[in-house]
C-alpha cells in the first residue's frame, strides 16, 4: 500500500534542493498547487507551507472512471511535527473545494490502510461516512474504502 507520507518527505526534499514551481490556488493564497505527470500520468499534489516546510500534502492521481464520469485516487499526509491540529481534514477540504471550481462532477476514492484510524476518521469526515473493507491488491492488507462523487461549484 502506498504511504502518502513518502509522498510528503519526497516533495519536502524536492521543494528545498528543486523548488517545483508552485501556484497559489485560485480560492486559498495559502493552498498551493503543483501539478505533475510522473509516469504519464496527471497529478495534482496540493501542499500547506510554513516558511520551507511542508506542513500538509494531499495528492490527486488519475483514477479509473466510476459511472463513466472522472475519479481521482486521494493520498493525504500531515508532518509529524503538525499532526494531531485538524490540517489533514483542512487540506483535503481546501483542494476538494478547489477541483470543484473546474466545472466538472468527479469521485474521490481514498483506499486507507485499517491500523491508520487518523486518516480513516479524516476520510469519513470529508469524503463519506460509509467505507467498505477491502483487500488492497498491492499489499494485500486490510483496508478501506471510500468513496464519493462530488458537483461543480
Amino acid at each position: 500500500m502506498t504511504d502518502p507520507m513518502n509522498a510528503l518527505l519526497s516533495f519536502q526534499q524536492e521543494f528545498l534542493v528543486h523548488k517545483p514551481k508552485l501556484k497559489p490556488s485560485r480560492l486559498d493564497p495559502n493552498l498551493y498547487v503543483h501539478i505533475d505527470t510522473p509516469n504519464g500520468e496527471i497529478r495534482v499534489t496540493f501542499v500547506r507551507l510554513e516558511g520551507k516546510t511542508v506542513t500538509a500534502l494531499v495528492s490527486f492521481a488519475e483514477g479509473e472512471p466510476e459511472n463513466r464520469i472522472h475519479c481521482y485516487n486521494i493520498g493525504y499526509a500531515v508532518a509529524e511535527a503538525y499532526r494531531n491540529q485538524g490540517r489533514a481534514k483542512e487540506i483535503v477540504t481546501a483542494a476538494i473545494k478547489e477541483l470543484k471550481g473546474n466545472g466538472e462532477a468527479f469521485y474521490v476514492n481514498a483506499i486507507v490502510a485499517a491500523d491508520n484510524v487518523a486518516s480513516q476518521h479524516v476520510a469519513a469526515q470529508v469524503i463519506s461516512e460509509t467505507s467498505i473493507p477491502i483487500t488492497e491488491p498491492i499489499s494485500g492488507l486490510l483496508a478501506f474504502r471510500y468513496v464519493r462523487r462530488f458537483e461543480p461549484n
